[in-house]
């Protein structure tokens, strides 16, 4: 999705919510209840992980959505930012929880187990499951 292919009322939406701190607060704990979810039915055992700022932050830039933040933020702040449309999506019924363990379980389907245990995988498994969650979610909001 392009920077040019988001209507400017679907921008200005966006800007608000994934720049509103208190809503980023309650997505860090949804995003990572989501995908520790998610992993524990994929590889069926119990989970509890921590969603890692940087993956969330190259979701954001995967899913073209970086030009909605501002020019010279962290990681943190883009991480922020993600997890801000993941409780927006949420809390407005744009998407269910189940919708986003779904989605990040068939990312998680191209990955062992074993695979996933090395941090530097699981970091790039993250990035692209929550880029897939992102994207589905500016074009529920379309």
């Amino acid at each position: 999705m392009k920077k040019s292919t988001l209507p400017d009322s679907l921008r200005t939406r966006l800007t608000q919510v994934m720049r509103d701190h208190s809503l980023a607060k309650f997505g860090d704990s949804l995003t990572n209840f989501v995908y520790s979810l998610a992993k524990t039915q994929q590889y069926k055992q119990s989970f509890g992980e921590r969603v890692l700022d940087k993956s969330l932050a190259e979701a954001i830039r995967n899913a073209n959505l970086r030009a909605i933040m501002p020019s010279s933020i962290s990681a943190g702040d883009l991480g922020d930012g993600a997890e801000a449309l993941i409780g927006h999506a949420y809390l407005k019924k744009i998407m269910t929880i189940d919708d986003m363990v779904e989605i990040i379980k068939a990312v998680m389907q191209t990955k062992t187990l074993e695979e996933v245990s090395y941090r530097s995988n699981e970091r790039l498994l993250m990035a692209e499951a929550f880029e897939k969650v992102l994207v589905e979610i500016v074009k529920r909001m379309s």
